[in-house]
C-alpha cells in the first residue's frame, strides 16, 4: 500500500495579492517622492534665475555713476529658462546714499514667489 502525498509548493491567491499590494505601495511611494523632488528642483532653479536677475540689475546700477541712478520705481518683465519674471527696482534717496531694492516676482496666480535684494549706493 502506497500513500500519495500532495505537494504544497504552490502560491496561494492571498500571497499573490499581498505581493501585488506591497509592490503597488512601493511604486506609488517612489512616484510621489519623484514628483516632489522634481518640483523642488524646478523651484530651486527658478530661485537661482531670480537671484541672477536681481544681482545683475544691482551690479549694473553699482557700475553706473551715482547721478545716473534715478529715484523712483522702474519695472520690467523678462523670460529666462522657460519662466517669466517681473522685476521691480525701487530707489530712495537717503541723503548721503541711495537705497536700491530689486524685487523679482514669478509663478502662477495664487502661488507667486518673490526674491528681493537690497543695497546702498554711495557717490564715488
Amino acid at each position: 500500500m502506497s500513500i500519495v502525498q500532495k505537494s504544497k509548493k504552490g502560491t496561494s491567491l492571498v500571497e499573490v495579492m499581498t505581493a501585488v499590494l506591497i509592490s503597488t505601495i512601493v511604486i506609488l511611494g517612489g512616484s510621489f517622492f519623484y514628483v516632489g523632488s522634481t518640483n523642488q528642483i524646478n523651484l530651486r532653479e527658478q530661485y537661482r534665475a531670480a537671484s541672477r536677475l536681481a544681482g545683475q540689475k544691482l551690479e549694473e546700477l553699482k557700475a553706473s555713476s551715482y547721478d545716473a541712478v534715478t529715484i523712483g520705481e522702474v519695472k520690467d518683465s523678462l523670460t529666462l529658462e522657460n519662466s517669466t519674471y517681473s522685476r521691480s527696482v525701487v530707489t530712495e534717496d537717503l541723503g548721503l546714499y541711495k537705497k536700491v531694492v530689486v524685487t523679482v516676482n514669478w509663478g502662477p496666480v495664487g502661488m507667486e514667489r518673490n526674491l528681493s535684494l537690497v543695497t546702498l549706493i554711495a557717490p564715488k
